[in-house]
């Protein structure tokens, strides 16, 4: 007989399908009580708790480690039992009444508890010897011999000493409060309604389907068959675990509220008649102080210096104070923070008021020059909002009409390198212009520079805009269909979610609601709110700039409406949070070809409208031939099928953000289908999943060619990333918030290393740092895209500290019932380069994504590697990488949003590095 056929046996039986409530998650056994359960997981895990004080010697079960210690000789040469495990005289003999109540018998006849009941006191008419028979007397006299293979299970379930059952009871009580969470007591019970047939916490247990309404419920004596009465008197069942019906009586009694109430409450529901003359009940005192601890304590049997320790060792929220210092952690306002604090900002020394501060080279995009005239109109709206304190100081230093126009130059040199390009340059006029659009555009600009006084300028003025347009809007309701408005809100929104201030962030994340509210009630989301424009050969004149600013009024609200989609994706990803607008609601077309939006003049405009052949684009084209975004979400055939048609690049750009959204989906459905959920099905989950990975490999082929932008590549591997790991888990555990939460996210990160789904995941992170090593400086690793490349490295650490803290554990990475795991001694293994070019990936990195066979490490330049399993090396080669991105050296000069990043992954680095080092020692 086995291992496990014979700790079956002794637990009272043979498992047998579905007998039993408790299953075990390795070999799908059932057993009716959760200690058996956790006695048999043990031999699974081999995991040996109980150590002997004398020998060192482990044992998995109390009982073993019991029987060992009585064979230590002492020095006399007697065997003799420790201290610890003196156990308590009893009766020689129960009377009849007592043993069949279960209840404690004294030796004289007639016994107490009958003469104070009036009952008649009569036992069974035997030799009674003067002292007690030893435990092995008791194993062979207590049945009768022969016995039925049935008895002799019962039998070897019951022969078990009295003080090895309260030993064993009080041990794996502690056990099943540690996995639980929460102390094992009565009255927690009762708050609860526990039965034994919930659910454990711990993802090794999984429990059938609870009985039917007309089964019959076992009670506590049926449940804990070793407290037989009949073979131990003097244990009373009840103190250890109350019956069912008792819980249910308790559970339907009105709820109270103080803890020593609810002690009192379970202590009289029970009437239990204890007499504690003759024995021992050490563990019901224990009990009963659980019950009187404060129900908001559920760790009471760990001090909170070892609960720290533990977490330490455990790598538990190890980053918990880099992320709260980050520019990521939530915000708590102080009376010092409102819009009119950064208006100091406003005046700038003469030295820094140059056009030669702002690089922004020879070709100016705007072949219109700022008057003085507009600078005036800015600096009017400006001292209307200031406050009257400041007002002397911003008229001496307000920055001047040079400096000014070349923040605009600069955000629209920028601006038309974008593929998002949103705001036509062509045809706009400064000096036309009203302040709103000016003074955002200016602040714009100024956000970018690399100058810390400048971008507190950009700051400063970006604040005034968002105080501006409110009083705008009341003022007037019929500015919020005005374009010019809309993009100067826009631009508010844009530099306050990336600005790496959390105050703005958070400011820019509840005024999106309102614009997009704009936009929705003007139908800017419907396809008939943008008629065709068809231009014929022979327009020429007023006539055909009427018709290119007509075209060019429609493009842009087209493109601003999907550049707050954009907007509204990226916010949700860098957040965490749901998206405003459904991609399912867009059904306006595409944005039109680059060449078209680009032309400088109407007859240019003109001149790339006819070239296209008649097929394509031309006089008489529908323009319900246009896909729209929930077009090509159902078909992306069609982004090559109009690709002369649509902006390319936009298109595809747009449809992995709705692509984004689906998998935002898939693990908000993910996170409630977890453990026994009744309504959602794993198949459907497994399903979805790789519909989506099909969708996304479907995207590379038709659109991340040769000619992709480095942008699309980077949010495409980003976006396989994501579909691999739930960012929300790994960010728990890295401690967004606290260690509470970072243990509950601990056990779902150890499962994401032992699949797939973590090597898939790190391996298009290796990617997306590949792709961002291919952009041009300090145009692409900037605001969202800064966030894509810290959330790469947060996979590399992540898979680095869990995977080496499981490796130290003993456990192995890989499911063992996976038919493909590996037996036999195991290769060398091969150092896998997750950021090498795809065509370049061999046999080896799909044997570590599927196998897990390899070292997966980062090249970082010649034959140097930094390894995984060094989350330290990643992370810093990692921040080097976004660092390097920008030309300049002075860590000032970086956007504050990398600077936060970068300031995180060098203290998640650091963390990590300390950690390591005590595990070392």
């Amino acid at each position: 007989m086995s291992q496990q056929d014979s700790d079956h046996v002794r637990m009272g039986r043979l498992s047998r399908p579905h007998d039993g409530y408790f299953q075990c998650g390795y070999c799908k056994r059932h057993y009716n009580r959760a200690d058996h359960l956790i006695r048999h997981v043990r031999s699974h895990t081999q995991e040996k708790p109980y150590v002997c004080h004398v020998c060192g010697k482990g044992f998995a079960r109390p009982d073993l480690l019991k029987r060992h210690a009585t064979g230590h000789q002492q020095r006399d040469g007697k065997r003799k039992r420790p201290a610890s495990y003196v156990h308590a005289s009893r009766v020689t003999q129960a009377c009849t009444s007592c043993a069949a109540s279960k209840l404690k018998c004294d030796e004289e006849k007639p016994c107490r508890r009958c003469r104070d009941r009036s009952l008649t006191c009569e036992w069974l008419q035997q030799d009674l010897q003067d002292v007690s028979p030893e435990p092995d007397q008791v194993r062979e006299n207590v049945l009768p011999s022969p016995m039925s293979g049935q008895d002799r299970r019962e039998h070897e379930t019951r022969n078990i000493s009295t003080e090895d059952v309260i030993m064993n009871s009080e041990q794996e009580t502690q056990e099943y409060q540690a996995v639980r969470g929460t102390p094992f007591t009565a009255s927690n019970m009762a708050m609860e309604n526990f039965s034994p047939y919930d659910e454990l916490d711990d993802p090794r247990f999984s429990i059938q389907s609870p009985l039917p309404s007309d089964a019959a419920i076992p009670s506590s004596s049926a449940c804990v068959s070793e407290l037989d009465g009949a073979f131990f008197p003097d244990f009373h069942p009840n103190t250890l675990i109350p019956s069912l019906n008792q819980l249910m009586e308790l559970s339907q009694a009105e709820t109270i509220h103080n803890s020593y109430n609810q002690h009192d409450s379970i202590a009289s529901s029970m009437q239990l008649d204890f007499d504690l003359n003759d024995v021992d009940f050490g563990l019901i005192e224990s009990f009963n102080e659980r019950i009187s601890q404060p129900a908001d304590h559920p760790n009471t049997g760990t001090s909170d210096q070892e609960t720290d320790r533990l977490d330490s060792d455990s790598a538990i929220a190890i980053g918990e104070e880099a992320y709260h210092k980050s520019s990521l952690a939530n915000w708590t306002p102080i009376h010092e923070d409102h819009g009119y604090a950064d208006q100091d900002n406003l005046s700038i020394p003469k030295s820094i008021d140059s056009p030669e501060n702002i690089n922004t080279g020879c070709n100016k995009t705007l072949t219109e020059r700022l008057s003085p005239s507009s600078r005036d109109v800015i600096f009017g709206m400006v001292l209307k909002i200031c406050r009257k304190a400041n007002l002397s100081r911003i008229m001496r230093s307000f920055p001047s009409t040079e400096l000014l126009d070349s923040l605009l130059q600069s955000f629209f040199k920028r601006h038309t390198a974008q593929i998002d390009s949103w705001i036509h340059a062509p045809t706009f006029k400064p000096n036309e212009e009203g302040p709103e659009i000016l003074t955002a555009l200016a602040a714009a600009g100024a956000v970018q520079s690399s100058i810390p006084t400048i971008r507190k300028l950009g700051y400063a003025l970006m604040e005034i805009v968002r105080l501006q347009l409110p009083e705008k809007f009341e003022n007037d309701n019929a500015t919020t269909r005005e374009l010019r408005v809309l993009q100067a809100y826009a631009l508010v929104i844009d530099i306050g979610l990336w600005s790496g201030n959390r105050r703005r962030t958070e400011i820019a994340e509840s005024f999106e609601q309102p614009s997009v509210t704009m936009l929705r009630r003007a139908l800017r989301f419907r396809r008939s709110t943008y008629p065709a424009v068809i231009v014929q050969h022979d327009e020429y004149g007023p006539n055909l700039e009427k018709k290119w600013h007509e075209w060019v009024q429609m493009e842009s609200f087209k493109r601003l409406v999907y550049h707050f989609f954009l907007h509204d994706a990226q916010a949700s990803i860098a957040l965490n949070i749901n998206p405003l607008i459904s991609y399912a609601e867009l059904q306006l077309p595409l944005p039109a070809r680059r060449e078209l939006w680009e032309a400088k003049t109407a007859e240019e405009w003109k001149n790339f409208y006819l070239s296209c052949s008649t097929t394509t684009i031309g006089p008489g084209t529908d323009p319900d031939r246009f896909p729209s975004l929930s077009d090509t979400l159902r078909d992306m055939s069609q982004l090559t099928a109009f690709e002369r048609l649509i902006d390319h690049q936009l298109a595809g750009l747009l449809s992995l953000h709705g692509i984004s959204a689906l998998i935002t989906e898939y693990h908000r459905i993910k996170s409630i289908s977890r453990g026994q959920s009744k309504h959602w099905h794993a198949l459907m989950i497994q399903s979805r999943h790789q519909e989506l990975y099909q969708a996304l490999q479907h995207f590379r082929m038709i659109c991340c060619g040769r000619e992709a932008a480095p942008e699309i590549l980077l949010i495409q591997e980003m976006m396989a990333m994501l579909l691999h790991m739930s960012l929300e888990d790994l960010q728990l555990f890295a401690g967004k918030e606290d260690k509470k939460a970072a243990r509950g996210a601990y056990s779902d990160a150890v499962e994401w290393i032992k699949s797939t789904d973590s090597r898939r995941a790190v391996w298009h992170a290796g990617q997306a740092v590949r792709v961002a090593s291919e952009c041009s400086p300090g145009l692409s690793l900037s605001g969202f895209y800064a966030i894509v490349i810290y959330y790469a490295s947060l996979a590399f650490w992540s898979y680095g500290v869990i995977s080496s803290r499981v490796k130290d554990t003993g456990t192995n990475l890989h499911d063992r019932r996976d038919p493909s795991y590996p037996t036999g001694p195991a290769p060398p293994a091969p150092t896998i380069l997750l950021n090498e070019e795809p065509h370049k990936a061999t046999t080896d990195v799909q044997m570590f994504i599927e196998l897990g066979r390899g070292s997966p490490a980062l090249k970082t330049g010649g034959t140097a590697a930094a390894f995984l399993d060094d989350p330290s090396a990643t992370i810093d080669f990692v921040r080097e990488l976004l660092r390097s991105s920008f030309r300049d050296d002075d860590e000032a000069a970086l956007p504050p949003l990398v600077q936060s990043l970068c300031q995180l992954m060098r203290d998640l680095g650091n963390a990590a590095k300390k950690m390591k080092t005590r595990q070392t020692a």
